[in-house]
């Protein structure tokens, strides 16, 4: 009888072996350069099995509001487990943001849609990204000149209709920086900045399971510290000197009381 569940046991955890094998090869052929990049293009095995912590963030704010304000599938967030895999486990981006990119490394975040690679976008040469949430960090230009360039560009590909997915490592703390000051801007510019969206732009921040307890507060501690200096497009304005028109036209995309 043992020997005969032990036959069955072991034939099962080969099967299961051979098909983690294949799943494994099926994405490294996947991450294959074809020629066009010159930083490898990374496999994140971890999102076999792991929470993609991934988002619509209007979707998303709409449900911590309680109402729907904000357009959806407009732009998402997520973890970078999604790296080598399916682009329908992330919502289909039509462009990728990776927050998370590391100079030293150099490895590229992407995922496939059939044959077809989208590959992450990065704007950071010189330094990797950390604590944007600290408005004091962005007076570092090594800091502030390339989350700029990341919002810019973000703008720019929400203007032209295009399905944006921001992420860092645990699409929490630099994804949720930008998505919050994006909301903000939004909001803002149809005269809904208040304290209920600041509550539901925290709302959304903690809805990534990883997040720890001391980090609560962070992104409303963030717009705030913004507002007390000014209002947020005069905070986008004087940062990264990105134009009236831009923030206008994304914010039209963004919310739907326009």
């Amino acid at each position: 009888m043992i020997k005969k569940f032990l036959k069955i046991f072991l034939s099962s955890l080969g099967l299961v072996l051979v098909f983690l094998l294949l799943i494994m090869a099926w994405t490294k052929y996947k991450s294959i350069d074809d020629g066009q990049n010159e930083h490898p293009l990374a496999i994140r095995w971890e999102g076999f099995y792991h929470d993609m912590n991934h988002r619509d963030i209007g979707q998303s704010i709409n449900d911590c509001l309680g109402e729907k304000i904000f357009n959806e599938n407009v732009f998402h967030r997520s973890a970078g487990w999604f790296s080598g895999w399916s682009c329908s486990r992330v919502g289909n981006p039509d462009e990728i943001f990776s927050l998370n990119y590391s100079p030293i490394k150099k490895e590229r975040y992407f995922c496939h849609e059939g044959e077809t690679k989208i590959i992450g976008k990065f704007f950071n040469d010189e330094i990797v990204l950390n604590d944007l949430e600290f408005i004091e960090n962005w007076e570092n230009e090594k800091i502030r000149i390339p989350t700029c360039l990341f919002f810019e560009n973000i703008l720019l590909g929400i203007i032209a209709d295009k399905k944006v997915l921001i992420h860092c490592d645990a699409g929490r703390d630099r994804s949720g920086t930008l998505s919050a000051l994006l909301i903000a801007m939004a909001s803002e510019k149809s005269g809904l900045l208040d304290e209920k969206m600041i509550k539901a732009i925290e709302c959304d921040y903690r809805k990534t399971t990883s997040l720890m307890a001391d980090k609560y507060g962070r992104m409303s501690i963030f717009i705030r510290d913004i507002l007390k200096r000014g209002r947020v497009n005069d905070f986008l304005l004087n940062q990264c000197n990105l134009p009236i028109k831009i923030i206008s036209e994304a914010s039209e995309k963004i919310i739907s009381s326009f």
